[in-house]
């Protein structure tokens, strides 16, 4: 059996290669599937299955391009705010083999409504689970948020205090798997790590601490988050599904610099770069910001007019 973390740099976002015996799964895939396809070679597997935890709300989903790329069978939680086109629906108590490795599915609603959880467990050995991907529901340091639903806020905190109640369960052996790490909007206080067990955040993660569950509901209610702006169009992505991500930019003639038209001029060079000389009005985020501030600053209606050193910037920069 393998297991490989996949970061997302920016948006800590954490996916997830899983694998044995000549079949694999993917668990939260980002929109970019190449990594997942050239381990799938290099392992000489088959991507059978493809795992959302929760409908994203910071990146946009590659599921619906695996299930294109691939022929995978996309699964999604029962309950979300729209049908989910592009996946099937599972519930608490389906199972799913791949190869050696099985997956159980749970029920944890609490960030969201369609929140679920994956029990990994290694056949070869009965005694409870080697694993649980996590998705949003419990972190490492810290909790999901609960904030999504202003009008059932006390009731979405209730049903994450109940949901984490079913992961402490599964032992204290049990590995944690989250789909975010520390600089994540999705929650505040992570650890600045991505390796955990359910015992160690049962004795450390300070939401973990509050044993009443009214005590637990005021501490969620009291929380303040901000929503990012781009969150709405992540979401809406995320039930209708998207393309594949374009494999590079299109090259311009610089003299598009002078008559841009409606599109964004976007100076990826770094801020030294900028400060040497810029077009007027153009805007910079350095590329390795672009994941954490393009979707706070980048309207999602226009096109973009990327500035780069050269062409291996304007690619990873799109």
């Amino acid at each position: 059996m393998r297991l490989e973390k996949i970061k997302t740099q920016g948006l800590a976002h954490l996916s997830y290669f899983l694998s044995a015996d000549g079949e694999a799964a993917v668990i939260d895939p980002r929109r970019d599937i190449d990594i997942y396809l050239d381990l799938a070679r290099e392992e000489g597997s088959v991507i059978k299955h493809v795992f959302e935890t929760h409908r994203n709300e910071d990146l946009l989903s590659g599921a619906p391009v695996l299930k294109e790329e691939t022929g995978a069978k996309v699964w999604h939680g029962p309950n979300p705010e729209k049908p989910i086109q592009y996946a099937a629906e599972t519930r608490e108590g389906d199972t799913f083999e791949i190869g050696g490795a099985l997956l159980k599915v749970l029920e944890t609603p609490g960030h969201t409504d369609d929140s679920l959880s994956y029990v990994l467990y290694d056949k070869s050995f009965e005694e409870g689970p080697v694993g649980v991907f996590t998705g949003d529901a419990l972190f490492i340091g810290d909790v999901g948020r609960t904030d999504f639903y202003p009008d059932r806020k006390r009731e979405v905190a209730g049903l994450l205090y109940d949901s984490l109640e079913k992961l402490l369960g599964l032992g204290d052996q049990c590995l944690v798997y989250p789909a975010h790490g520390a600089g994540s909007v999705c929650g505040s206080g992570m650890a600045d790590r991505e390796f955990s067990s359910i015992g160690h955040e049962k004795l450390n993660n300070p939401s973990l601490q509050i044993d009443d569950r009214e005590a637990f509901i005021d501490a969620k209610v009291a929380e303040n988050h901000y929503i990012p702006p781009y969150f709405r169009r992540m979401e809406e992505g995320n039930m209708e599904g998207t393309e594949a991500a374009p494999p590079a930019p299109l090259p311009a003639s610089p003299a598009r610099l002078l008559d841009p038209g409606d599109a964004v001029c976007l100076d990826v060079r770094g801020i030294f770069d900028f400060a040497g000389g810029h077009r007027t009005g153009s805007l910079c985020i350095p590329d390795d910001m672009l994941a954490a501030f393009a979707g706070w600053l980048l309207p999602g209606d226009k096109p973009v007019l990327l500035v780069a050193r050269d062409d291996d910037q304007a690619v990873d920069a799109a």
